[in-house]
């Protein structure tokens, strides 16, 4: 095993990072290997060799059948179909292509594979200069779960903005598991609480989520995304790779939004890299509450020169952050609150039932002719169901609950004043609690 895998930078466009595909672990290692060779200066595509030895080693993996399964690969990513979601004209599309042009594998066990990636991949593999994400390899080799390195992915996107909503539909959509999990409980168990494990173990970001309800029904998770203080990767990428990077995706969308070249070198050089592109997430942010309101900002190029020189902005960023953070406290808050309520609400009507039962007791117990008249009028109301002649009215009454609850029923009948005064010590906070519980 390499105890200290060098870095390597894995980047990919948003669109990539979102798109709809399902893979193996070791599809999804090998795929995310092939990205992390591809360099900033490309221009093309190349074929690009893995030594199957160096794979297994790179991701420390002890699994026997290793070589076979890296053999298996290249066909299986030939097959698979990659569904990317992009806006032309604005209108929403998807585009369905190809990862993989061509591969070659060893006929041996060992040996190396060598595989090109499919040319329509271009927009999302090279010369990227905005709207992309990069990260360390290192952060995804010890986790063996796809959908783990797919959340991974899908947070470190948002790792500045600090949170990130998902519907549950959309989320199911992007890994691919719309039909393997129709329950929630089977999803989040298997999928949303293993990522989180694998994160906090394993890369620079961890969560903690929050379930957003309709009624009783789960349909969406807001995630808060940290960075893992107790995870150290020794190596990073060169500064100037990223900052190359980065500047040309802040290059490219202010461009896109009618700054002229002279006002963004001015830009370059009186702010810092990260100042631009907060202001720009900030710009982004607004763009997207405005869309929720059927609302656009109409000049871009003016909004973002306000925004810019708008020292105190960070606080406006934050804030809008701590409004998710407090919804997802809230969330959490009201969670609890209803956990709470619903507990008192079931005691309670257990303490009426138990206050019911002790009466009735103690009517059987003060007149026993009436206890046998009330069983006998419950067997013969339902003869079909306690038709059993082996079994005596009292064996019935003892060990069938059906039976005991139609002969309480018959009891109330006859007593409602009696029951009336129980349930009047008790229904008001009952009415109450079920009204909290309504209004949350």
């Amino acid at each position: 095993m390499n105890e200290n895998p060098a870095k390597a930078l894995v980047t990919k466009s948003n669109d990539l990072v979102e798109a709809r595909y399902h893979f193996s672990i070791w599809e999804t290692r090998v795929f995310t290997k092939l990205v992390s060779l591809i360099q900033p200066g490309d221009e093309d595509f190349k074929k690009y060799k893995l030594q199957i030895r160096d794979l297994v080693s790179f991701f420390g993996v002890n699994d026997n059948d290793a070589y076979v399964k890296i053999k298996a690969v290249p066909d299986n990513l030939l097959k698979k179909v990659v569904t990317i979601p992009y806006t032309e004209n604005g209108e929403e599309r998807f585009l369905k292509t190809g990862l993989i042009a061509q591969a070659s594998i060893p006929k041996k066990k060992e040996g190396y594979i060598e595989l090109s990636f499919h040319p329509d991949l271009k927009p999302y593999l090279l010369q990227l200069k905005r709207t992309f994400l990069s990260y360390d390899i290192r952060n995804v080799l010890k986790i063996s779960s796809v959908y783990s390195i797919r959340i991974y992915e899908l947070l470190k996107q948002y790792e500045k903005i600090g949170y990130r909503e998902f519907d549950i539909d959309t989320l199911k959509v992007i890994l691919g598991v719309s039909d393997k999990y129709k329950l929630y409980g089977h999803f989040k168990s298997r999928i949303i609480l293993k990522a989180q494990e694998d994160l906090k173990l394993h890369t620079d970001i961890w969560f903690s989520f929050t379930e957003i309800k309709a009624g009783r029904k789960v349909i969406a998770i807001l995630f808060e995304i940290n960075t893992n203080t107790n995870i150290q990767i020794t190596e990073t990428a060169k500064s100037s790779e990223v900052d190359n990077l980065l500047k040309g995706e802040i290059e490219e969308i202010l461009l896109a939004w009618n700054i002229t070249k002279k006002t963004l070198a001015t830009y370059f050089e009186t702010h810092s890299l990260v100042y631009l592109k907060e202001r720009i997430q900030y710009v982004v942010n607004q763009q997207e509450l405005k869309a929720r309101r059927d609302e656009k900002i109409e000049n871009l190029a003016a909004y973002f020169n306000f925004v810019v020189n708008k020292k105190d902005l960070v606080d406006y960023v934050e804030e809008e952050k701590k409004v998710q953070q407090q919804r997802s406290r809230t969330a959490k808050e009201i969670v609890a609150q209803k956990k709470q309520l619903k507990a008192e609400l079931v005691q309670l009507k257990k303490a009426l039932e138990h206050k019911e039962q002790l009466y009735v007791k103690t009517l059987f117990e003060k007149d026993s002719s009436l206890k046998s008249e009330m069983l006998k009028q419950a067997r013969t109301n339902s003869p079909l169901f306690y038709a059993d002649t082996s079994k005596s009215n009292e064996d019935y009454f003892q060990k069938n609950p059906l039976f005991r609850a139609a002969v309480f029923t018959i009891v109330k009948q006859r007593n409602k004043k009696d029951f009336a005064a129980i349930r009047k010590a008790f229904l008001p906070k009952i009415k109450n609690l079920e009204q909290q519980l309504k209004l949350l």
